[in-house]
């Protein structure tokens, strides 16, 4: 109120007071007031206007202290100075009552203006509330804002937002005021078999706690610093399904009269709608991370055939799936019956190790039972491996990696510090993984397999190659030489029947010497000798001056220190280097090419590049086969065959680039 309004109704009433006391003075100075003012009642009834003015501008407190001092300014004169004490008394108690009644009507019209404004306030709260549901799917934002308002609208201090949590039985904190931080840490989890949190969310019906003989000790704060004088628990509920619980209190001792306990419980119900809503979010949300995971463990598994490269990343997005700290791959060894683990993630490698019989250890159970093993606490668990408690594991949870009908371990992932519960959600996920691992290990064995068989085929074609450059340089070659020397003694025969003769004989002894050469020369492309004694560089640079024979400036340079290799390996290098010099002198029609060869410790390097028309590469090594490019896929086969990587840069009109990197191992 602004003090001027004070000092209004104080000057009311010094006026009148002084009216009221001085009127023996005044009368004779106003013509007529010994009439009118002889009785003082004209000035009582005055006193009823700095009351009226005092309730309607200062409020009913300040109209009730105004009208005890009126009673108390007029009582006097009624008393002992008045001629008519009775008709003074009467007259002021009159002002008295119509002073009530004045602060009565003031009183009202305040209730009514301070239930409006509650109800106004209220219902801005909810509308307030039900735009934070509205606009929000983000849980922790729903619950926060909120807990908010409805603090801001019911007077209270203290506040926590729990929801339930399905796979724990449990009730998990998410929003909080005005506690300290050492009471939040103790309220994080609530069993749903304790206290009224619990009750409430089992019941879905409110409980009231109120005034100091209700039984507090049985709620989460007993022994904290914020034990309260009063709290009032509501359920989250949507379609009535309970989702949670939101806790309501005061240090302070207070009543929740029914009109709150329906306001709040109002609020409750449209929180838990927002609470609905923002799960149903998050488990669409996390459906789509699943189904993302999974697609990228499908790609995975059908892009790379390594098992070495596509399972400890399987293993990673397998953990990231359902929020594991660590995990591990078990492969079962048909030849020894045993389980080992070669692949591990944030655990001791000491682990690799360790292996266990068939059957043992969660990693046995899994995948004899052909099903997921969940342990909560993996330290009690009857089959647990030493090694791996030692190794702080906490909670696991396993399933089995099969592909078909055939099984090939175990899949497992868990925590490492405090215990943890898979939903089903979660181990489903993880066993979709299991099933894409063990295609991946399905393949991985069909491809190895491919990969034997065709290093046999290989190593055959090689061996029937060297067959037939021994059988033409010791066999063929060997008797055109020793045609060609026949015809030479042929041909200096003095007795030769005529000259036409003869130069048909020097053109058969011409054709035999070409037929040598290209015997020579089939026979040094099967299998150069140079390749076997001075390695395959030496090899590179003789089919570079091949193609400089044919018009190809070419070059070989080395980098790095050269070492020999073994001869299977050397072998392949080479038939890759000739198959692509090759291609470089039929079909490139280029005129300048680069063989580089880089030795690094236990690998080698090899690019080629050439200048000429270059080609369109298909994204796939698969659709050369449509193109006939046999070539071309069988350097990449080749390459395969040692573990390495085979790659092509080209550009029609700007020349081609083959690129091999292959493991490789120096020759003893």
């Amino acid at each position: 109120m602004s003090p001027h309004r004070q000092w209004i109704v104080l000057a009311m009433m010094v006026g009148i007071t002084a009216i009221h006391y001085l009127t023996p003075h005044v009368r004779p100075l106003v013509p007529g007031a010994d009439v009118l003012l002889h009785r003082h009642a004209v000035e009582r009834v005055l006193f009823i206007l700095p009351v009226a003015a005092a309730a309607f501008s200062l409020g009913s407190t300040g109209g009730a202290i105004t009208l005890g001092a009126a009673l108390l300014i007029m009582l006097p004169r009624a008393l002992w100075m008045s001629f008519h004490p009775a008709d003074a008394v009467a007259e002021t108690m009159a002002v008295a009552v119509v002073g009530c009644f004045v602060l009565w009507t003031v009183q009202s019209d305040e209730r009514e203006r301070t239930l409006h404004h509650r109800a106004v306030a209220r219902m801005r709260a909810f509308n307030a509330v039900c735009s934070i549901v509205a606009r929000s799917l983000d849980l922790e934002q729903v619950l926060t804002e909120s807990l908010e308002k409805v603090l801001e609208v019911t007077d209270l201090e203290i506040g926590l937002m729990y929801c339930l949590d399905p796979n724990t039985d449990e009730l998990a904190l998410h929003a909080h005021r005005g506690l300290a931080a050492t009471t939040v840490n103790s309220l994080t989890r609530v069993c749903l078999e304790e206290g009224p949190y619990g009750q409430v969310a089992r019941s879905g019906e409110p409980v009231v706690l109120e005034g100091p003989s209700e039984d507090h000790g049985t709620g989460p704060l007993t022994g904290t610093d914020d034990t309260l004088g009063a709290q009032i628990v509501v359920p989250l509920t949507s379609k009535g399904k309970v989702h949670g619980v939101m806790a309501l209190g005061s240090r302070q001792t207070r009543k929740f009269p029914p009109a709150d306990r329906q306001l709040i419980s109002t609020f409750g119900r449209q929180i838990g709608v927002g609470v609905e809503n923002a799960q149903l979010h998050r488990d669409v949300e996390r459906q789509l991370q699943i189904q993302q995971r999974l697609n990228e463990v499908a790609e995975r598994v059908t892009s790379e055939l390594e098992l070495h490269r596509v399972l400890p990343k399987v293993l990673e997005i397998a953990e990231g799936l359902i929020g594991a700290e660590c995990g591990f791959i078990a492969l079962f060894d048909p030849a020894t019956k045993r389980l080992r683990y070669p692949y591990l993630h944030n655990l001791p490698q000491s682990l690799t190790d360790v292996s266990v019989p068939e059957g043992e250890g969660i990693a046995g159970e899994a995948m004899t039972t052909a099903a997921p093993v969940s342990i909560p606490d993996y330290r009690n668990y009857p089959k647990a491996v030493p090694a791996f408690v030692d190794a702080g594991l906490v909670s696991v949870v396993a399933v089995p990696i099969v592909s078909g009908k055939r099984s090939f371990g175990t899949l497992a992932a868990g925590s490492l510090h405090e215990l943890k519960r898979f939903s089903s959600a979660e181990i489903s996920s993880l066993a979709g993984v299991g099933r894409q691992a063990g295609i991946a290990i399905d393949n991985a064995r069909l491809y190895e397999n491919m990969r034997y068989y065709a290093r046999q085929i290989t190593q055959a074609q090689e061996d029937e190659r060297k067959r037939i450059a021994r059988e033409a340089h010791d066999e063929t070659a060997q008797i055109l030489v020793a045609l060609s020397r026949r015809l030479d003694a042929l041909t200096a025969w003095p007795e030769l029947p005529s000259d036409p003769f003869t130069a048909q004989l020097d053109s058969v002894r011409e054709l035999t010497t070409d037929a040598l050469q290209s015997v020579r020369r089939f026979s040094h492309d099967l299998r150069p000798p140079v390749l076997d004694d001075l390695g395959f560089v030496a090899a590179v640079r003789g089919l570079t001056r091949n193609l400089e024979l044919a018009g190809v400036d070419a070059s070989v340079r080395v980098h790095g220190t050269p070492y020999r290799l073994p001869p299977e390996e050397e072998l392949v290098l080479f038939r890759i280097a000739q198959e692509s010099l090759n291609n470089i002198r039929w079909h490139a029609d280029a005129s300048h090419a680069t063989v580089v060869v880089s030795f690094r410790p236990n690998r080698v390097r090899m690019t080629i590049e050439d200048d000429g028309i270059g080609f369109d590469v298909p994204e796939e090594f698969a659709d050369l086969l449509a193109s006939g490019k046999m070539g071309l896929i069988g350097m990449h086969e080749r390459a395969q065959i040692l573990g390495g990587t085979f790659g092509i840069e080209s550009v029609p009109g700007r020349g081609t680039r083959v690129l091999v990197d292959t493991p490789v191992h120096a020759r003893d």
